[in-house]
């Protein structure tokens, strides 16, 4: 690996396809090494045919050297030998420098396909280990339930830890970690009763003082979490005895029990034992080693790799995969199977959101989920889009979004609730109209807020309305920043809802957080619609009552659809097992692979 290192030392240095004179010793000083050394690295690149090298014999007389191979050629496989040295860093660190390089991603394509599936290996018994790979396209900040912002984050979480209750398939709320629940008739005290036997990770039994402990920490953090307007409604939480914990809420909340089957209510162990794994909360990863109760137990994770290994004393049944190696690709954001992937979803031999060209061998299957680009106005910053005019016709220049020639929504359903209008019909004469009447200076000037993983399609959105008389700034921090100052100091803010098994909450939580930024009457508007649906024990009721906020932020063009499309899932006929968690993602404890008898 050396060798690639020195010609990639020399291309930087030489360039490509270019003669040039120069000595052995001055090709010695570079690379630093001995003259004889140098001779041998130069014999080796002529073997290779890497390097033309024509020599002159005598002191002082000047060869000729012409670096024959391209330098993504040869980065692609020093990296190839890196990644199955598993040198991961390494392997990054050549991807980075040649992000660019249809060679370099072609390369990872190919390595991650032959990595990425079912394998099996023999383990020190000579028993059979059942190892599935998934190449992930999002880095693993964090694995805690208190400190995980990111989907992938949560697909791991969800396997690691568990809740007092959970999701079904059919999205019904089911006992988990609480074989049966009471309520009062008040709404207001809700009785967990625990399973008998129940072990974390590293052996300490579950005790109702894990579940005090864990909503105890949630509610003492400064972090903005999600959903957390409905944790805040928790007045007390206490332990009767090791297996019964009582709930007093402040006020009757519908969302409560739909709050405990999410990531974010997944227990974790108190101090005793795990008192050395857990940091403080001022720390940005929270347990440096996650301990859950959950069907895989965390046994590796650094920046590259995660590796899950199977909790053999899970109590809803062992998983029938012994590892899942998750390997942390975020440094190949543009390695994809197919055009239409998304930053939200991972790749890998089950691959979310599949082109229709995997072959006939493929079976694509829809988990229900769907992801929705959202943008919305921030009025509660004196600025044009206070003006309801400006902000009509900014509806009408993102109407005509769907058929513009950019490619940030290529393969999505976009979606308004108007007649789509193409952006150069967009009347300028109204919009100077719209101009002399403020006193905002001419262009209007807009600052756009996103996440680094949407950047593409905010940098899309800033070209349309700059054609049509704004200019824009699109500014992109990471999700604690995006949660704080940035989304109350920006114009216009552009985000993802996931529609899933969740959505109720989701939608819930969206219109909490989004009444943040906005002026005071909508704000009251929204605030009361919000209690009534959390009063409201029926789900229809409380859709209903969602869908107005929605038609309500429309209407005042207040938030605008952008686009939408499906979470899908291929697989080989060789998976089986197949089953979505509440957020379409896959649930790696029922998936298996049969052996190869049958041809």
């Amino acid at each position: 690996m050396k060798l690639h290192q020195q010609y990639l030392l020399l291309h930087r240095h030489y360039g490509h396809h270019t003669e040039h004179e120069l000595t052995l010793a001055d090709l010695a000083e570079l690379l630093n090494c001995t003259h004889r050394n140098t001779l041998t690295i130069v014999k080796k690149m002529v073997a290779h045919d890497w390097i033309r090298w024509v020599s002159q014999r005598g002191r002082g007389r000047r060869s000729s050297l012409t670096l024959l191979v391209p330098a993504d050629q040869i980065a692609a496989e020093y990296m190839m030998q890196a990644m199955n040295r598993r040198e991961l860093q390494e392997a990054a660190e050549q991807v980075s420098a040649f992000s660019s390089s249809a060679t370099m991603q072609d390369h990872l394509n190919q390595w991650l396909l032959g990595y990425s599936g079912h394998h099996t290996e023999a383990g020190t018994n000579n028993e059979q280990i059942d190892t599935l790979r998934l190449p992930l396209r999002q880095q693993l900040h964090a694995l805690d339930p208190l400190y995980i912002n990111l989907l992938a984050e949560s697909f791991v979480t969800s396997h690691v830890f568990d809740g007092l209750v959970q999701r079904g398939e059919q999205g019904e709320i089911l006992p988990c970690l609480a074989h049966t629940w009471d309520v009062s008739a008040d709404r207001k005290t809700w009785i967990f009763y625990l399973r008998k036997g129940i072990t974390f990770h590293d052996g300490q039994l579950l005790t109702a003082h894990d579940i005090v402990h864990t909503f105890e920490r949630l509610q003492s953090t400064d972090r903005r979490t999600l959903y957390s307007d409905v944790n805040k409604q928790i007045l007390s939480i206490e332990a009767v005895d090791s297996l019964t914990v009582i709930f007093q809420l402040k006020d009757p909340h519908e969302l409560f029990l739909s709050f405990l089957t999410t990531s974010r209510a997944a227990i974790v162990p108190s101090p005793g034992k795990n008192e050395q794994k857990i940091k403080h909360s001022g720390d940005a990863h929270g347990m440096q080693k996650p301990v859950g109760t959950g069907p895989f137990k965390v046994t590796a994770w650094d920046d590259h790799l995660c590796r899950l290994e199977a909790f053999s004393s899970y109590f809803q049944g062992r998983a029938h995969m012994d590892r899942v190696d998750i390997l942390q690709i975020p440094w190949s954001a543009s390695a994809k199977i197919d055009d239409s992937q998304d930053i939200e979803t991972p790749f890998f031999h089950l691959v979310h959101n599949p082109s229709s060209s995997e072959g006939a061998d493929w079976t694509q299957i829809s988990a229900g989920v769907m992801v929705q680009k959202l943008l919305t106005c921030n009025t509660q910053k004196s600025g044009p889009l206070n003006d309801p005019e400006v902000r009509a016709y900014l509806q009408l220049c993102l109407a005509g979004m769907n058929s513009d020639d950019g490619h940030a929504y290529d393969s999505e359903v976009v979606a308004t609730d108007s007649v789509a209008v193409n952006i150069g019909m967009v009347e300028q004469e109204g919009f100077r109209d719209i101009i002399k009447r403020l006193t905002w200076p001419s262009p209007i000037s807009l600052h756009i807020a996103t996440i680094p993983q949407y950047r593409r399609d905010a940098q899309h959105l800033a070209s349309i309305l700059e054609r049509s008389g704004f200019t824009c700034t699109v500014r992109t921090a990471t999700m604690e920043q995006f949660k704080g100052n940035l989304r109350l100091e920006s114009d216009l803010i552009l985000f993802s809802l996931i529609r899933d098994r969740d959505e109720e909450l989701r939608r819930y939580d969206l219109y909490s957080t989004l009444s943040e930024h906005l002026e005071d009457s909508a704000r009251i508007t929204i605030h009361k619609i919000l209690q009534t649906i959390v009063a409201s024990p029926t789900a229809a009721d409380r859709t209903s009552e969602l869908d107005q906020i929605e038609k309500f932020l429309v209407s005042q063009n207040l938030l605008f659809h952008l686009s939408e499309k499906p979470v899908e899932t291929a697989y080989l006929p060789s998976v089986r097992g197949l089953s979505f968690n509440s957020q379409g993602w896959v649930n790696l404890r029922h998936i298996w692979f049969p052996s190869q008898v049958i041809k």
